[in-house]
């Protein structure tokens, strides 16, 4: 195997327990696998900055896109990793846009007349960035795969304005994204599992994958699920950096998907 992902959703670093590198040297050593590492969902800046230190873990999947490229603390930790040589895999590249809003039309536009799709130009922002190794992106359809097909083989560079779209944009919408800090929302809410729930109303709102979603809702434990309305978020409200209206949103998910 290539690539062996040890831990699929890491969390928090004390999940990799001192057993795994041991048993991912002995199995390098079998030549059963060739490289090491494991996924992230969340407190990604915090996973990646300790994992450039460890010196053995070969690669990470971890949420990167052009909303956390705006990330001061993202951006140090896939800078950290990319010395280390720790090989990053960006997921989530996309955060599709629903067409709601005069932000959402506006970017569509915007790409539309430089003759490609908004989805084409998030993942060009990504590969353009020399730190990201890869870029994995949900495909659901013939006409999506030759898109991406088309974005990665075309060599047009975005331009600065083209930049310029996205970032606008993403600081426009951050209300709508969670970033996936769960170390603040979790800490101060009285109840974990926060960033999980976005995440499972990302997947039914943005992906339209609402048998996905109601998985990832349904994996969150019982006893969470059981108490999420009866939380006061207002303190996780205040000191989320994306200003998310999470108190609104959690009622949402559980609505669309309890």
């Amino acid at each position: 195997m290539d690539l062996y992902y040890g831990i699929h959703g890491l969390d928090v670093m004390t999940q990799l327990t001192d057993d795994y590198k041991p048993w991912a040297e002995n199995m390098k050593k079998q030549g059963k696998i060739r490289y090491f590492g494991f996924s992230t969902h969340k407190n990604m800046a915090a996973n990646l900055t300790a994992t450039a230190k460890l010196g053995w873990v070969d690669a990470i999947l971890t949420t990167y896109n052009f909303r956390l490229m705006k990330d001061a603390e993202m951006q140090k930790a896939v800078d950290a990793c990319y010395k280390a040589g720790v090989a990053l895999t960006a997921m989530k590249t996309q955060k599709g846009v629903r067409v709601e809003t005069d932000e959402d039309k506006k970017l569509i536009e915007h790409f539309s007349a430089k003759g490609f799709t908004e989805g084409q130009a998030k993942i060009k922002a990504v590969m353009e960035d020399e730190r990201i190794a890869a870029v994995t992106v949900g495909m659901n359809s013939v006409s999506v795969i030759n898109q991406n097909v088309a974005a990665a083989l075309d060599r047009t560079t975005l331009a600065q304005d083209d930049k310029d779209a996205l970032a606008e944009y993403a600081s426009a919408t951050c209300s709508g994204y969670c970033a996936g800090c769960a170390h603040i929302c979790d800490a101060v809410a009285g109840v974990s599992n926060v960033s999980d729930v976005m995440r499972s109303l990302m997947y039914h709102n943005s992906y339209g994958d609402t048998q996905l979603a109601k998985q990832t809702f349904a994996a969150i434990p019982a006893d969470v699920r059981a108490k999420l309305l009866t939380v006061d978020y207002q303190l996780a409200e205040q000191r989320c950096p994306q200003r998310m209206p999470i108190a609104k949103l959690i009622r949402e998910a559980v609505e669309k998907l309890a």
